[in-house]
Parts: structure tokens; sequence; C-alpha cells
């Protein structure tokens, strides 16, 4: 632009630094960044692959049920088992965890698990530029339909495959031996009629990779919302781009270190369904992150 060239990889700026990358791509790096800045993050600990039994006995003893089993480097929601409150489901969600990147994942965190709802924060160092609520997959009863068809209505007809259009982020619902099992725990199958007006959630995770909905909240929160996002991404040296995980009781009210945790900064975030959500305005973060790099 004028002469000025600036480049940039998926949704990192060249003004993000290497260290910033680091530490956001190290999930117990980025919480002791977090705490020294007094910002509020899950208690958890880091488990190496070598760990003993009685270490990893220790861990699920020393912390509140229930848990969140992840890799220490995961993505979209990968390898994560959330919701664990016995032994036998806690040993597998470690195996699936350390599956995550083969020989290349050498620790995963275990953490309390926050009762709260998700969201997404996009923001720079100096702004936020969108909230958005993160619902995981879930198709609305009519009374008539099974849940089967309900997902395929959704995934043809509906606002998704409209989205499916401009942007990739919002991924269609797929049907798989995790939904059958989440189905099941709420004594569902995919044949079942839900009443109209009656919201089946069909995963444990909120991603919208897969197959969760994008809700624009940016008008709803509560200013130290907005505080507390700047705080985040400013404790993170050089990084100017970010996704922030943020979860809480209330995002319409007031937060104190009782209501909210912010599990994970993403260094770089997927911004296009901030500006095409399943439902609400459009944000115009790729027009932000022109800018950021052209304020001119």
């Amino acid at each position: 632009y004028k002469g000025k060239t600036e480049t940039y990889y998926h949704q990192v700026p060249s003004s993000t630094t290497a260290v910033a990358l680091y530490a956001c791509n190290n999930k117990r790096v980025t919480s002791n960044l977090l705490q020294e800045a007094g910002v509020v993050v899950p208690k958890g600990y880091r488990v190496k692959q070598s760990a003993s039994d009685e270490y990893k006995r220790s861990v699920y003893d020393g912390l509140q049920k229930p848990l969140v089993v992840k890799p220490s480097d995961g993505s979209q929601g990968d390898n994560i088992t959330i919701n664990i409150s016995d032994y036998k489901t806690y040993s597998q969600a470690i195996e699936t965890a350390f599956a995550f990147g083969g020989k290349r994942s050498t620790t995963i965190i275990v953490e309390e698990m926050f009762p709260g709802e998700e969201y997404r924060i996009l923001a720079t160092p100096e702004k936020v530029i969108g909230v958005l609520n993160r619902r995981p997959a879930s198709v609305l009863g009519n009374g008539v339909d099974s849940i089967k068809k309900l997902i395929k209505y959704k995934n043809t007809y509906t606002v998704v495959s409209q989205i499916k259009n401009i942007t990739t982020s919002h991924q269609k619902i797929r049907m798989d031996q995790k939904m059958k099992k989440k189905l099941a725990e709420q004594g569902l199958t995919f044949d079942s009629v839900p009443a109209e007006g009656e919201r089946i959630f069909l995963r444990n995770v909120s991603n919208i990779s897969q197959g969760g909905d994008a809700i624009d909240f940016t008008d709803s929160v509560h200013p130290s919302v907005n505080e507390i996002a700047l705080k985040a991404i400013q404790a993170i040296p050089g990084l100017s781009f970010a996704g922030i995980d943020f979860l809480t009781t209330d995002i319409t009210k007031p937060q104190t270190k009782d209501t909210y945790v912010i599990i994970e900064i993403n260094a770089s975030p997927g911004f296009d369904i901030h500006d095409v959500p399943y439902e609400g305005k459009n944000r115009h973060a790729a027009r932000e992150f022109l800018f950021m790099m052209f304020p001119e």
C-alpha cells in the first residue's frame, strides 16, 4: 500500500513476534503469563508423557471435579475431554490427549472445569473487535422430525449452508460415534423426535469447526469483559492480534475473580466467523486486520 509491504501468515500479522507465537502455542506458558497479569485462569497442572502413575493420580486428587484434559498445543477442540468426574475416564482422556500429536505431543494439561458459557473475543492490544458466543452443535426440535433429519435439514437448508459458500469456518454437523454417545447420555438416539422448541446439544465442545454456532454478543457484554480481554492480550509479549477463549457465568454483568476464567489465547484466530456469524452483526474483522497492518 503506497510502497509499503506487510506480510501475514494465516491470521498472524508480521507485527506478532515469535515469542508471542511460542507463548500462545504452549497453554502452560499462556496460563503463567496471564496469572502474572492478574487474569483468572483455571487451576491446573502440566503432565508429561513420562509422568508416573502416582503423579497422574496426585494431579487427579488435587483438583476439584469435573476436570478437563487437553493437549498443551492443540486446537479446534481436537482430543479434548471435558466433564471428567471419575478416574477411569480421566485415564482414558490422558491417552486421548497424548495421541493428538503422536510422539510430538509430550505434555498435556489437566485443569478444573469452569461452569460457564464460552465466548471468543477477537482483539488487538488497543481494542476489542468482536465477541461471539460459541454454542455447541445443536438442533432445534419441531415435534415432527427425528434428530437425524433435523441435522440434515440444518446442514442443507439453513444459514449454515449459506455461510458455507462464504467461509469454511462454519463446518456442517458430522454424525459420528462421539455424537451417538452424547445423545445416549441424554437418553436419545438419532431417531428420537425432540419436542417443538426443544434444543438438543450434539457435542460437548463448542468449536465452530465441529458444527457449533457463532452468535454475536459484542453489543451485550459488560465493559469489564473488554477490560479483562485487553489486559490478557497485553500480557503476552509481542502479541498484536488474538482470539481469547473466555468462560463466564454471565457476560452482561461485572466480572469478578469468581465469575470468569480465560482458558486459552489463540495467536492465529479465525476471524471470518465475526464477519459472517450464525446470528448477529458483521463486525468487519477482515477490515480491522488490514487497518492494523496499514493504519495510515
